[in-house]
């Protein structure tokens, strides 16, 4: 085989409650849907306190997905006190060649892993997102480096939780978000009260694709689906114009919302590297 799965999940505070710190119910719930995913490479977000007891819930996970290794991308803490770390899992099948982790310029973190993949001449460069849910300025600046790996040649994915409507989705309608949670999505005041999609914009101008877009499905949300808040798609993998020709499937999964298991559903794209022959 050289097709290999890509998923990105928001695991909402590690799967478990109290904010990480309680009952792992929707953590048991969440691993026999991922393990139906069959993922090649996992990017996990918000997995609170998995670094904990030498980062015991991580490989606990791991175990149980029944996958080859696990990269924990250490987070900074948040005012509040959290941590919300990014994990990135490999299959079997899939060889790491370099990873690590970029706290300096993120408001959360930034996990990246280079891989070797089966089939694939040269590296698939990836970099696993939880951006700026406050700050719109912010998310431009942390998203502004990653130009670069779309460049020509260089088969490279940016996923994760951009916290930003992805590119080309509709306008929504924003004054149903209350309003102290409406700065986190918005321009500012002065430019009208429109999506800020700046993080989106700018690694669509550097040459990114975003894998939604050939199939249609770019307007089906992924998150923000709680009474009071506007559903968005905002769980994005992003693909670089050398990579793109190997996508051949793209899925948005809503268990994790049916079940309760988490305020975001699954994202899943499938490549077939040897389109890249």
């Amino acid at each position: 085989m050289t097709a290999i799965r890509v998923v990105t999940f928001n695991t909402l505070f590690g799967g478990h409650d109290d904010f990480g710190l309680g009952s792992g119910d929707r953590w048991h719930g969440q691993i026999p849907f991922l393990k139906s995913l069959e993922a090649d490479v996992l990017a996990l977000q918000e997995c609170n306190f998995w670094d904990l007891l030498g980062q015991r819930r991580m490989y606990q996970t791991l175990n149980a997905l029944g996958m080859g290794s696990a990269h924990l991308a250490y987070a900074n803490e948040t005012t509040s006190g959290h941590r919300f770390h990014t994990v990135i899992m490999l299959s079997r099948r899939v060889q790491l060649a370099a990873e690590g982790a970029d706290r300096d310029r993120y408001h959360h973190v930034m996990g990246w892993a280079n891989l070797v993949v089966p089939g694939l001449e040269g590296l698939l460069e990836l970099r696993n997102l939880h951006l700026d849910p406050f700050d719109p300025r912010n998310r431009a600046r942390e998203v502004s480096p990653l130009g670069v790996l779309a460049a020509p040649g260089r088969r490279s994915l940016v996923l994760g939780d951009i916290n930003a409507i992805g590119l080309g989705y509709p306008e929504p309608d924003w004054t149903q978000l209350p309003a102290h949670a409406q700065n986190g999505q918005l321009r500012l005041p002065r430019e009208g009260e429109v999506s800020d999609r700046d993080a989106t914009e700018l690694l669509g101008r550097a040459g990114f694709l975003d894998a939604s877009h050939p199939s249609g499905q770019g307007t089906a949300p992924t998150a923000a689906f709680g009474e009071g808040d506007v559903p968005r798609r905002q769980d994005l993998i992003l693909m670089s114009p050398a990579l793109a020709p190997a996508l051949v499937d793209y899925q948005v999964h809503l268990e994790p919302i049916d079940k309760e298991l988490s305020d975001h559903g699954a994202v899943s794209a499938t490549f077939e590297v040897s389109r890249l022959a």
